[in-house]
């Protein structure tokens, strides 16, 4: 075998590589993959962007900020699809990168009502509820209880009809008394973030004030029948929308589901003394999700429920066994995303979105500048300020940064510093504005949009954060 020639420029062989391998990242970067840090809380918990408070003295102390890995490909294969969670130029800010979730789609309107979101082609249409798929759904509920730090066995913000629970939990249903939820669940800020830093997040935004009813919930936990035990009665009342599950022991085992459009469900279901049967029963987005488990045996029932919307004042979970014989561990309830209405000065929830557009919003929506609340900065400037007749830019106050509002004044308030769509800043003197005006401007366009949040890969402290975004 004929010896391979050694190379009689090895430098430069080794400078073509490195510029080789330059040009296949930069390739990577700018067309197929590139990693992105989440700067805001926008999107929390899924992604986190947030600076971390020392819970006891309640200053700052540490941050936590996602990063990552942005798929640039897909799109250039199909067009996007409601609920993903995009990367995007902000269209009044273009050199600055926004991360949110695709929740209107071109040519139709959209309106957000009781934490939902509702859209139709035309007026001439009624509005329908979008439903999230159910397996985005199952990584969006956040916990509402057991709160992280309590005691889960001790039933606290359960009525327990005056009964101990064990060291494990278990609690006995006694006769006709119900046990049930004294606690409303509300739209709480803190919901679903993970434990370990639970306490420190800081409550901003709407959040210091929201204090929503809910209505999209879910409940799991376990019951154990003893030889005695009687029908069980399971009751969820998702706001407005009761939800009633019946199981009955005995020689002939039934399951019953009333579903709150009124429909009856019924089927068999085995379960033993002393053997647990697993619940869960969820409600969202108008939809209904049932599994019950035992060993050996299951059943199951996932429908969409036509319903109008209607406002929550009031949920509430009840067990109730009506001869006793039956046993609770302690349950966890979670809530859905409450999706709130503008957040800027109590404008209207509803909006037409333009062929070519899109509607986004922020998963953490009670602190989430997004496009319910955008708005542009139009000023007509007679005469012209470096050569410039007119100028735009986006209406940006109070932020955190009080260098990033938009426009500034002096403190005469003879000069206003205003930056435009493109980044560059102008001293406008008041003589010069011949016309102001504030225009929403609450969409998207196709061309604005750069890629959708693939995965999570950073960081591994102060908690582990990796895995697909959904």
């Amino acid at each position: 075998m004929a010896k391979k020639e050694k190379s009689k420029h090895p430098f430069r062989d080794s400078i073509e590589v490195v510029i080789f391998a330059i040009v296949m990242a930069l390739g990577l970067k700018v067309f197929a993959v590139e990693a992105y840090q989440i700067p805001t809380g926008s999107m929390m918990p899924t992604l986190m962007g947030t600076q971390l408070i020392d819970p006891d003295r309640q200053i700052p102390n540490g941050s936590v900020h996602d990063r990552v890995l942005v798929d640039k490909i897909s799109w250039w294969l199909r067009d996007p699809k409601r609920w993903e969670v995009v990367v995007f130029r902000y269209p009044l800010l273009a050199h600055q990168n926004y991360v949110k979730r695709m929740v209107g789609m071109p040519s139709e309107d959209l309106a957000i009502l009781n934490g939902d979101i509702w859209t139709r082609k035309d007026a001439s249409e009624n509005y329908t509820i979008e439903r999230k798929p159910e397996d985005l759904q199952n990584t969006l509920w956040k916990s509402c209880w057991p709160i992280p730090g309590s005691d889960a066995k001790r039933w606290m913000g359960w009525e327990t009809a005056n009964q101990t629970p064990g060291k494990d939990g278990l609690l006995k249903l006694q006769g006709r008394r119900s046990i049930q939820s004294t606690k409303i669940f509300h739209d709480d800020y803190r919901n679903g973030f993970p434990d370990s830093i639970f306490w420190r997040i800081p409550v901003t935004g709407a959040g210091v004030r929201s204090r929503n009813v809910v209505s999209d919930l879910k409940l799991e936990t376990t019951f154990v029948p003893d030889d005695s035990a009687g029908p069980l009665e399971i009751r969820m009342d998702a706001g407005p929308f009761p939800i009633r599950l019946r199981l009955e022991p005995g020689q002939s085992p039934s399951i019953t589901l009333h579903s709150p459009d009124g429909e009856v469900h019924t089927g068999d279901f085995q379960h033993e003394a002393g053997k647990g049967v697993e619940v869960s029963i969820a409600f969202w987005d108008h939809r209904i999700s049932v599994l019950v488990q035992s060993e050996g045996s299951n059943w199951a029932l996932t429908k969409n429920l036509r319903l109008d919307a209607q406002q929550a004042t009031m949920n509430r979970i009840r067990f109730t066994a009506q001869n006793g014989g039956w046993s609770a561990f302690p349950p966890k309830v979670f809530r859905d995303i409450h999706y709130l209405p503008p957040l800027r000065g109590g404008g209207a929830p509803y909006f037409t979105i333009p062929e070519g557009q899109y509607f986004m919003m922020g998963d953490n929506t009670q602190n989430s500048h997004d496009s319910r609340d955008w708005e542009a900065r139009e000023l007509e400037l007679d005469p012209p300020v470096d050569g410039r007749l007119a100028l735009r830019g986006d209406n940006f106050q109070s932020g955190t940064d009080p260098n990033f509002d938009n426009p500034r004044w002096d403190m005469g308030r003879k000069v206003m510093t205003f930056r435009d769509s493109t980044g560059e800043q102008f001293s406008v003197p008041r003589e010069s504005i011949a016309n102001d005006q504030r225009v929403l401007s609450p969409f998207v366009p196709r061309d604005h949009l750069m890629g959708r949040a693939l995965a999570v890969f950073m960081p591994l402290w102060p908690t582990l954060r990796f895995g697909f975004v959904r």
